[in-house]
């Protein structure tokens, strides 16, 4: 019998305790003004910053504005193709305790079409990338490294698809650091290789 009272007793005080924790009130967090960080993030990504733990950490949303027929500066036969983009952006800012910005952290969205004027052809693609800025001096955005993961698809709209591309870019003050994958767009815009982008070309002629 008091075997019975003693586990009873030890019962109840669990739940009690439970009970207890469970209602204990969450400390409010402290929201901070973005204008006040170094730098500020742009009023225009949304930004919703709060004190967490030893720094400020500001989270991001965004949409730009879709882009319709514009120039692509891609040549198929002396034809100017044509590109239409949405994109939208989820992200981090992390500040240190004195609003000094540290690190740049966000998830980007890419998809359109490209089309031929010439010919009416038009074909879609997507892109999803990761990209990560470390300040080597808080506050100073032209600091630090950068790098860019993700990859690309460009496809017939009946689905098959035309040309991919995927790999890793790590950025610093001087230009490109690492490259790592397959890059066709670099290889045609930066390097002059006219035959990168001819899979596109051939689908939209």
């Amino acid at each position: 019998m008091r075997a019975a009272l003693v586990r009873i007793t030890r019962s109840v005080l669990v739940v009690l305790a439970a009970t207890l924790v469970l209602g204990a009130p969450v400390a409010a967090r402290e929201l901070v003004d973005p204008n006040t960080l170094n730098p500020p993030p742009p009023p225009e990504f949304d930004p919703i910053c709060q004190r967490l733990g030893g720094g400020i950490v500001c989270d991001l949303a965004f949409s730009d504005p879709p882009l319709f027929d514009e120039p692509s500066a891609i040549i198929c036969d002396g034809t100017e193709i044509l590109f239409s983009q949405t994109r939208s952006v989820v992200g981090k800012r992390i500040y240190d305790a004195d609003g000094n910005l540290l690190k740049r952290h966000f998830r980007e969205e890419l998809a359109g079409t490209y089309s031929n004027p010439s010919t009416g052809q038009v074909i879609g693609w997507e892109t999803h990338a990761t990209n990560i800025h470390i300040l080597s001096i808080p506050g100073d955005l032209a600091s630090g490294i950068s790098s860019g993961a993700g990859s690309g698809r460009w496809f017939e709209l009946g689905g098959a698809t035309v040309l991919v591309d995927a790999g890793r870019l790590v950025f610093g003050p001087t230009g490109i650091l690492e490259s790592h994958g397959k890059h066709h767009f670099d290889d045609y815009f930066e390097r002059g290789d006219l035959d990168a982008l001819q899979p596109i070309c051939d689908a939209l002629t």
